[in-house]
């Protein structure tokens, strides 16, 4: 669930924030962020967040304090982070500070505001924010923000970064929550999604293009990605905004991940077992034909989830559904299990065995049963026996065992 930032407590006591930054700046190779509260202990919960997620925290009350913060002699922090409503100030006005002087004009700067105002969006870019976040206001944002943009330089517009570190969920909420525009881009030309000002407005993965291609790129993209901010001016395909992608796609995209937590490998090739599919057949939703003509035996689940048209989860519930039930079994076992059923009692109908002896051919035609032998230049006679028509055989093979005969019979 989201943990939105607590509002300032009357019952938190001054010292404890110092406390608690007194302790964490005394951390060191950490990224260090300057945290500037409306009130102590406005911003604990947060900063909890920020310490959990791997930086030092400088938590400070104030304007005036974040300015004696950055005018010490000390490290300078890799990120301030403040609140718009200040006792003793504004976000903006302390933004714009920071601007001002030349030691802390490259420090990325991001507004948070409990109230929005129509002119904030403007007043943010006027002074130089780098994003400002409305209330209710996700700690989770504010970290994944953070995690993007905290030791890089105001006004960069790329940034890259990898799954592994920061997830494409977490910087598709994060972006969307606040109001710059742009698109993520994944590594080798796997896909891309674009936004703009809340909104994700198009996305291309594996062929698709739209929303099924949003939500696919945050379930299988992997790997390095870059983040590049600027205008994003052309229509595009679709339009979702955040309570849509919190509400209903990640909701989604948390049970797949479940799933393939505990579930059937991604990798693993999965085939029908026809024979139990028609005794559970009649228990089974009438759809589950569009999952189980995907599994051929060739293709990994993963590729089926990527050619399916119901939401991965869905897919993916069904398929593990199904191999509970004996429907889908593993493609290497039957394999395995046709090979040995086979082995060598294959009819060799076509496979004609090789014999030195040579029988001259009856051009008569006698005897519609002989062997015949073909001779070419100075090679050794071989001779081609072709397995007698048993009494089960079908016309089909005859007619075609016959052609055969007649082709030979000839040469």
């Amino acid at each position: 669930m989201a943990t939105a930032l607590p509002q300032p407590s009357m019952h938190a006591g001054p010292e404890a924030p110092v406390k608690a930054g007194s302790r964490r700046r005394a951390s060191r190779g950490r990224p260090r962020v300057l945290l500037v509260d409306s009130a102590p202990g406005a911003h604990v919960a947060l900063a909890a967040a920020l310490a959990e997620a791997g930086f030092e925290v400088l938590l400070v009350a104030g304007a005036q304090a974040a300015l004696e913060s950055l005018a010490g002699d000390g490290a300078a922090p890799q990120l301030i982070i403040t609140e718009v409503e200040l006792q003793d100030g504004d976000g903006f006005s302390l933004c714009g500070q920071v601007r001002a002087d030349a030691r802390t004009a490259h420090l990325p700067v991001l507004l948070l505001a409990r109230r929005e105002e129509d002119f904030h969006r403007d007043l943010a870019g006027g002074v130089g924010a780098d994003d400002y976040l409305a209330h209710p206001v996700d700690a989770r944002d504010v970290v994944a923000l953070a995690l993007l943009k905290a030791g890089r330089r105001s006004g960069d517009a790329a940034f890259e970064t990898r799954t592994e570190r920061l997830s494409l969920p977490d910087v598709a909420r994060a972006l969307l929550a606040g109001v710059r525009s742009g698109r993520v881009v994944m590594a080798e030309g796997q896909g891309w999604f674009a936004f703009r000002h809340g909104l994700v407005v198009d996305a291309v993965f594996n062929g698709e293009r739209g929303s099924l291609a949003f939500r696919r790129m945050l379930c299988f993209g992997s790997g390095g990605y870059s983040v590049v901010l600027g205008p994003e001016l052309h229509k595009g395909s679709f339009t979702m905004d955040r309570p849509y992608l919190c509400e209903t796609v990640l909701q989604g995209l948390a049970r797949f991940d479940a799933l393939r937590a505990r579930g059937l490998p991604l990798a693993s090739r999965l085939t029908v077992d026809f024979s139990r599919l028609a005794e559970v057949l009649a228990s089974l939703p009438e759809d589950v034909g569009e999952v189980v003509r995907l599994f051929d035996g060739r293709r990994t689940l993963r590729a089926m989830l990527l050619e399916c048209q119901f939401p991965e989860a869905v897919a993916y519930e069904a398929s593990t559904r199904l191999f509970a039930l004996g429907v889908l079994v593993p493609a290497c076992l039957v394999e395995e299990r046709e090979r040995a059923r086979c082995g060598a009692t294959v009819p060799g109908f076509f496979e004609p065995t090789l014999s030195v002896d040579a029988v001259p051919v009856d051009a008569g035609g006698a005897g519609a049963n002989a062997p015949f032998t073909l001779v070419g230049g100075a090679q050794p006679p071989v001779i081609l026996d072709f397995p007698k028509k048993g009494p089960g055989a079908s016309s089909a093979v005859e007619g075609l065992t016959g052609a055969v005969r007649s082709d030979d019979a000839g040469v």
